[in-house]
């Protein structure tokens, strides 16, 4: 194992990188691959709580041997059935218990509940055996998360095991370290945002400057996003815009893929040639191929004349294809054959026409799930995915939602003829907390709304924002010692319940009447009070 020297210096480095860098991304990063050096882990990642204390996601993952698992592939509930915490996802129980779990092979009985993870290791053909989870927590006792290590090698030459128990302090000091991570940078977009309002106030020529901006800005400037992992996806488009290759963009809804589809058409050789969008879920399977393709006179009920599809509207340009993956079998095959001979049939003409278009497609679904399902054509799929790329979602690059703030609000300033917005760090903090399922696309719709329910020259605050992010004001605290109010006591009491009740059972190897002795309690109680709070043995 790492000697004490070695420790030490990944510490003192980790401490630097923690004092100069400012993006939560790069900040937990480096917490990861510090812990990963002196653990010789695998993999490794670090998930943290949404803004509803209901869910652990992944923010940060890598994986040296298997890089398409570095990410979460899902959300792990805080609460199972009941109301009671999950317990037997090892990632829940150590942050609400403030344990480190620590497993030499998950595949041995643990206790735990990870069906999820060898689902993934089937998909991945990777082979997760040891196990490390240590909780988050700030100096206040708030839970922020988990920093998991995957696969540790206790040396060069050694067998994957579990970590021994002295180490156990280190990589908790590395978990607190992503703590206190996360919590500075949540203060400095704090401060940082802040400071930008009082600049604008402060400032005789802001409302200008910003109106002149945002008038001549180009439509590059539009794209907005400083985190590593947005960055990372504008670059491949910057360098997909280089290229004659089709263009495949993956991403959940309101991430912006169509931005960066401008962007490619943007900033390639058909700049000065159309941009031509259609989104393949909008319309019936008959009339987006005559949409797209275009139609004879006579080819259908209503075709009074010949028309023109959207290909030949983009002919020189570009054609965007967005929900590609809602797009009818039938039709595929027509986008196949534009993209391998760059011919396309009307409906109802017998004629092949030549056009000449890039394309450039768009889906939020899983396409080799469809493939799989007989609704995506495989072929299609390998023609398309030349060049992909991934726009990570809001969720996982929280740096960047001050920034978008910003920029929303200064637009809305513009076009309702007022003076800059400003928020409240109340308000700012409940904004940058949530997780934003509806991701960009939400985050503008909150800004917009937020807008119209200001008075004057008052701030933006929790009143202005949707009840959801209101009532979610206050830190979401886990762990049982922090302190609850009245109107809450009653659930706080039934968790710490469920805690301990289900730590004496797992104790007593889930053999009931031994531990509803150790509870002092009777059987018929525990068993009621199982059913009650839905705790039941791992499978």
């Amino acid at each position: 194992m790492q000697d004490p020297l070695s420790v030490a210096e990944e510490l003192i480095e980790l401490t630097t990188t923690l004092a100069t860098e400012r993006r939560l991304e790069a900040l937990l990063g480096a917490v990861v691959s510090s812990a990963r050096r002196l653990t010789r882990a695998e993999g490794g990642r670090v998930l943290v709580l949404d803004r509803t204390g209901r869910h652990l996601h992944g923010l940060v993952g890598q994986n040296d041997a298997a890089p398409e698992t570095a990410s979460l592939a899902h959300e792990i509930p805080v609460y199972a059935d009941g109301n009671a915490f999950n317990l037997r996802d090892a990632n829940v129980f150590s942050a609400v218990t403030g344990k480190t779990v620590n497993l030499a092979d998950v595949y041995d009985y643990t206790n735990f509940d990870f069906s999820a993870l060898y689902e993934q290791d089937a998909r991945s053909g990777y082979r997760t055996r040891s196990f490390v989870v240590a909780p988050l927590w700030n100096v206040e006792g708030v839970t922020l998360g988990v920093l998991q290590l995957i696969n540790v090698r206790l040396t060069p030459d050694s067998q994957i095991g579990a970590l021994p128990k002295a180490f156990e302090r280190v990589v908790a000091s590395f978990a607190a370290h992503a703590a206190v991570a996360m919590t500075n940078a949540r203060l400095f977009e704090e401060n940082r945002h802040l400071i930008r309002q009082l600049d604008r106030r402060n400032a005789d020529l802001t409302q200008e400057n910003t109106r002149l901006k945002v008038l001549t800005a180009s439509a590059d400037d539009q794209i907005i996003g400083e985190s590593p992992s947005f960055q990372a996806a504008l670059d491949l488009a910057r360098r997909a815009a280089s290229s004659p290759v089709a263009v495949l963009l993956l991403g959940e809804t309101g991430t912006g893929k169509e931005v960066f589809a401008q962007a490619v058409h943007r900033l390639g050789k058909r700049h000065d040639r159309p941009f031509i969008a259609q989104n393949c879920a909008a319309l019936p399977e008959t009339l987006l191929e005559s949409e797209l393709f275009g139609h004879r006179k006579g080819a259908f009920s209503g075709a009074v004349a010949d028309k023109k599809g959207l290909v030949h509207e983009a002919h020189g340009g570009t054609l965007f294809l967005d929900e590609i993956g809602d797009m009818p079998l039938s039709l595929q095959a027509k986008i196949l054959r534009l993209l391998e001979e760059g011919s396309v049939r009307r409906l109802g003409d017998t004629r092949l026409e030549r056009v000449d278009v890039r394309i450039v497609a768009a889906t939020n679904a899983d396409l080799p799930q469809k493939i799989a399902q007989g609704l995506f054509r495989e072929d299609l799929y390998y023609r398309l995915s030349v060049f992909p790329v991934t726009i990570p979602p809001l969720r996982e690059r929280p740096s960047d939602i001050p920034v978008l703030l910003d920029f929303f609000l200064s637009r809305i300033a513009l076009s309702h003829g007022r003076p800059p917005f400003a928020l409240t760090p109340h308000a700012l903090d409940a904004l940058c907390r949530w997780r934003y399922p509806g991701n960009v696309r939400e985050l503008k719709n909150i800004a917009e709304r937020a807008a119209l329910l200001v008075d004057g020259d008052e701030r933006i605050d929790l009143r202005h924002l949707p009840a959801h992010l209101a009532r979610m004001s206050a830190e979401i605290v886990i762990p049982p010692a922090a302190t609850v109010n009245d109107a809450s006591l009653r659930s706080a009491v039934r968790q710490y319940e469920a805690i301990i009740i289900e730590n004496r059972l797992r104790e007593a190897g889930w053999n009931q009447s031994r531990a509803a002795r150790v509870l002092q309690i009777s059987r018929r109680s525990l068993v009621e009070k199982l059913q009650r709070y839905a705790i039941r043995p791992p499978c």
